[in-house]
């Protein structure tokens, strides 16, 4: 077995001091790319748990479409009353946004959502605008 003189030695030192400090930043960035894996960072900073963000907000899109359907019943007697299912349309769009981006993520059921997402999204977007289109007429 060889013998290391002191530099190779310090090199090595170096050299070994600088991978632990590569891993720990991967680790770092691993944790800040995954914060449902880890409840805190080495800064100490709390993350929100996955389920808490996915069932809350779709809880909210909830609450949207219920208040929706509340305008929609007021509106329904006004001359102009395509003008609120817009704000259905929307509501409607961001519910199967959520559906299909944070319960359905590999297979057929994502492929669905995700095309019924893309077609929403391209009626949403021409119905407002023929909505639009009206409300200026």
């Amino acid at each position: 077995m060889r013998d290391f003189t002191d530099a190779e030695k310090q090199q090595l030192q170096a050299k070994i001091k600088n991978e632990q400090e590569r891993q720990q930043q991967m680790a770092q960035e691993i944790i800040l790319n995954n914060p449902e894996d880890s409840e805190t960072t080495s800064t100490g900073t709390w993350f929100v748990p996955s389920n808490l963000w996915r069932y809350g907000f779709l809880g909210v899109i909830i609450c949207l479409l219920a208040f929706n359907g509340l305008i929609l019943l007021n509106w329904t007697g006004s001359s102009h009353s395509h003008v609120p299912y817009v704000n259905l349309v929307v509501a409607l769009g961001l519910l199967f946004y959520h559906i299909a981006f944070y319960f359905t993520k590999t297979g057929w059921p994502s492929l669905v959502m995700k095309t019924i997402v893309l077609i929403w999204i391209v009626f949403g977007l021409a119905y407002a605008g023929w909505a639009l289109h009206i409300q200026l007429a």
